[in-house]
């Protein structure tokens, strides 16, 4: 580490005295002109609308340019030429209140007179807020522009065809710092490579080599639950990543800081420095591993102020204090770092038998998936409010295919590759008559096999998604065993049904019991959305989730990264008008979590980096598994209950081998006896005249 900080400190010595500049010029075209009630609004290709709260709505270019190690954003210049007017004359739609998701529009029509009857052309500086932020070590300098001009009591508009932007930089210390953090890995450069808009920077940086003391997986968790991980630990080993568990007790007595949070933060930094971890799990509910409140103010038709907005982003983004100015109130703007560096997710269990349900789902869901349903998504949206007229499922629509709705480009759910099931509230006539869907045929949906809800509707701390909390039990989601169907997973735009720091909130239920979730994406407070229209705070970073998970070129497909994905290409926008403060994408950036192992394998179709194999047709499945003494090998074909079974371990030696002849025909269940078998990862093949299939198992 020394002689790799010295290698930093010559590099800035030698080439980081002077100031420079990084240029980027954009183009722009085709513009589309739409209306909207009385007004108008105009859009760009790859450019987003924004505004503050009452004032005209403009597209906004986003800006994220990698900057020279060692140097930090100083200013901005935004050069425009190739003016085109455009003909005619356009009121430009105000910018409305976004609304939390459990109360709805405000009712209230907003415009900001003052400005609407001003001379001068609007904005008077087109650029948003310029910040520099850090993403394993690289710094970037992340802002916005609009290409427009708006002269809004004559009501002309016009752009530039080419706006060059020139960011300033100069030596800075936290930049220095911040290249402690330097990973110049392969994800590293994937992360980068889906962000940033000037690539050829990162050969600026030094390199630096992978560490050989590397382990992948870090669980922090209290002393209690210590010695209950080992399913999960054989499984990732057997995947060779290795996982190292840390207790809070031993984190609060051995490392520094002013309480246990920001104590276990610094252990997170330290063992991400010195070995390289890529993967945080929580291994506990609040009362267990703490987590740490953000501030955050909203807009609205009034102002939403929250100081204790439970985000475990303060152990993933791990640049600064979050509380710089030491007041003790944490994630002020300026005092953030919106670009996390490693995958924390958390395990909100309060007992070893909740650990136990968690542990199990997730070495199930990976090890011995039910095949045909890895591509059953099921998207549920709700009526949202009925003036404007606002539909979930018009959010969820986005999530399907590829979209560039709204400004900016997103993978999606490949409709000619799943089997996509939509169960949306709709407007059956006016004024305002709505067709809902029940509870009961939520239920039948689920337990019928879904590989992925995806949901936006309301929510509270126990409801969401029609469901009350006292509905979260084994018997109502008695075919999500994963046995039967496979356990599954939920992305919500629901208010507070993540509040994590309530006393078991229905988030933490429907992944704590034995059936129903392996993992889900929660709000600890309020979700929001934008009245009457397709783009919203919540279903923005939603979308980026998807698209990190259905990137051809490069998916995030275990849930912790893909979560992390969502927040990195989401950052950007954060800095444009009616964002940075007050802003609900800050307070969505927030207090979006994710319950479960961060990472676990999103299965979107054959895996890629998972223990299970994918087989045309395999209807082996093992249970339980990981076992230890015995397992039981179920064969849905009954065809193949017959034929050679083979057990190798990892080095191809076979350790098993057996000829079954299943005589009892009322059964298809073999049991199989694993005395003797050292721990480990195996693949277990079975040879019938059906055809081979074969599945893995893990011995602990």
């Amino acid at each position: 580490m020394k002689k790799f900080l010295l290698l930093i400190v010559t590099f800035l010595a030698t080439s980081a005295l002077f100031a420079q500049v990084i240029e980027k010029t954009f183009y722009f075209s085709d513009y589309q002109i739409s209306q909207k009630d009385n007004y108008q609004v105009i859009i760009f290709p790859g450019t987003q609308s924004s505004g503050l709260p009452g004032e005209p709505v403009l597209p906004y270019q986003t800006i994220s340019l990698l900057l020279p190690p060692g140097e930090a954003a100083l200013s901005i210049e935004v050069i425009g030429e190739m003016p085109h007017e455009i003909p005619g004359t356009y009121a430009l739609y105000p910018q409305q209140h976004v609304r939390p998701l459990s109360e709805g529009p405000s009712g209230t029509f907003i415009r900001n007179e003052e400005i609407y009857r001003q001379q001068e052309n609007y904005p008077a500086s087109p650029a948003g807020h310029l910040v520099t932020q850090y993403l394993n070590g690289y710094g970037i300098a992340l802002s916005s522009f609009t290409p427009v001009t708006y002269a809004p009591s004559k009501g002309t508009l016009s752009y530039f065809g080419k706006v060059t932007v020139r960011i300033h930089t100069a030596s800075d210390e936290t930049a220095v710092k911040a290249m402690e953090n330097l990973r110049t890995t392969a994800k590293t450069a994937e992360r980068l490579g889906v962000l940033i808009q000037n690539p050829e920077m990162a050969e600026s940086y030094p390199f630096k080599a992978s560490l050989k003391t590397d382990y992948q997986i870090l669980i922090i968790t209290p002393s209690a639950f210590s010695d209950s991980f080992q399913d999960l630990i054989d499984m990732y080993q057997g995947m060779g990543m290795i996982t190292q568990v840390v207790t809070t007790e031993s984190i609060g007595s051995s490392m520094t800081g002013q309480d246990l949070p920001e104590k276990i933060r610094n252990y997170i930094i330290q063992e991400y420095q010195n070995n390289g971890i890529e993967f945080v799990l929580l291994g506990g509910d609040v009362e267990y591993v703490p987590y740490r409140g953000f501030y955050c103010t909203v807009q609205s038709s009034s102002v939403y102020e929250d100081y204790n907005i439970p985000a475990d982003l303060y152990y993933s983004a791990l640049d600064g204090t979050w509380d710089d100015n030491g007041n003790h109130i944490w994630g002020e703007p300026g005092e953030d770092d919106l670009l996390p560096d490693i995958a924390v997710t958390r395990f909100p269990v309060s007992s070893t038998t909740d650990l136990e349900h968690m542990i199990h789902k997730s070495v199930f869901y990976q090890t011995s998936p039910v095949d045909e349903e890895r591509q059953n998504p099921l998207l549920a949206g709700e009526h949202l409010w009925t003036d404007p007229m606002t539909f979930g499922g018009d959010y969820l629509d986005l999530l399907v295919d590829e979209h560039t709705d709204n400004g900016y480009y997103t993978h999606g759910i490949p409709s000619d590759e799943n089997n996509i099931t939509t169960l949306y509230d709709s407007l059956i006539s006016l004024p305002d008559y709505i067709w809902s869907w029940s509870t009961a045929q939520f239920l039948n949906l689920i337990n019928s096999g879904t590989s992925f809800i995806h949901h936006s509707g309301h929510a509270n701390q126990t409801y969401v998604a029609r469901l009350n909390i006292w509905d979260i039990t084994n018997s109502n989601f008695s075919g999500v065993n994963g046995v039967d169907h496979n356990y599954t997973l939920m992305y919500t735009h629901g208010c507070l049904c993540g509040a994590f720091d309530e006393s078991d909130c229905i988030g933490e239920r429907m992944v704590t019991i034995d059936n129903f979730l392996v993992g889900g994406t929660f709000n600890s407070r309020y979700g929001w959305f934008n009245e009457g229209q397709t783009e919203g705070p919540s279903a923005h970073i939603h979308r980026e989730f998807v698209s990190a998970l259905y990137n051809d070129t490069t998916a995030f497909k275990r849930i912790g990264e893909t979560h992390m994905m969502s927040k990195i290409k989401t950052a950007p926008w954060v800095t444009a008008p009616g964002q940075w403060e007050p802003g609900a994408l800050r307070w969505c950036f927030y207090d979006c979590n994710v319950f479960g192992d961060p990472a676990m394998e999103i299965w979107t179709g054959d895996p890629t980096t998972g223990v299970a194999e994918s087989h045309p047709g395999n209807s082996l499945r093992l249970y339980p598994n990981p076992a230890s003494s015995y397992t039981t090998l179920r064969i849905s074909d009954e065809a193949s209950m017959q034929g050679e079974l083979t057990l190798t371990n990892m080095l191809g030696q076979t350790v098993l081998h057996t000829r079954i002849s299943q005589q009892d025909e009322s059964s298809n269940e073999i049991r199989i006896d694993l005395a003797g078998l050292r721990p480990g990862l195996y693949h277990l093949t079975l040879e019938t005249s059906a055809g081979l299939k074969s599945t893995k198992l893990i011995i602990r």
